[in-house]
């Protein structure tokens, strides 16, 4: 399995136990579309995911930066949740960007700071949640 796709298994894992709804998207047409449709409260969220296993380049495609920016100015509720592996001196973490960092976060990457970070270990999805939920 694809670091991605095991990673999109745990979000939906952990997020179910808090009562949202969680639709992984494959989708090869409109290549812009996030990884997920996200059912938190009355609305949705659309989610990015992404997995750092080395350095700070978090890989965000041009199609993805754009969707992400196009909605997000749009007030429409869209994230990018980044899985950090870590290193000797930084510790593995999951971060969660707003849609509007798109640009910011396929440029440099890490260095932008996250609306939210969490040990990647014993991840509080419960917190994640609620931002969702708020977010819809």
């Amino acid at each position: 399995m694809k670091p991605e796709a095991a990673f999109a298994a745990r979000v939906a894992q952990g997020l179910a136990l808090h009562g949202v709804d969680v639709d992984r998207i494959e989708n090869r047409i409109n290549l812009g579309l996030p990884d997920m449709l996200v059912g938190a409260g009355p609305g949705f969220a659309m989610m990015e995911l992404k997995v750092v296993e080395r350095g700070l380049q978090v890989g965000l495609r041009p199609h993805q930066v754009a969707f992400l920016t196009r909605h997000a100015a749009k007030g429409r509720p869209c994230f990018v949740l980044v899985q950090y592996k870590g290193t000797a001196t930084k510790p593995a973490a999951v971060l969660l960007y707003h849609g509007m960092d798109a640009v910011a976060l396929a440029e440099q990457g890490l260095r932008v700071a996250p609306l939210r970070e969490w040990p990647n270990r014993g991840m509080p999805w419960g917190e994640l949640a609620e931002i969702l939920r708020e977010s819809t």
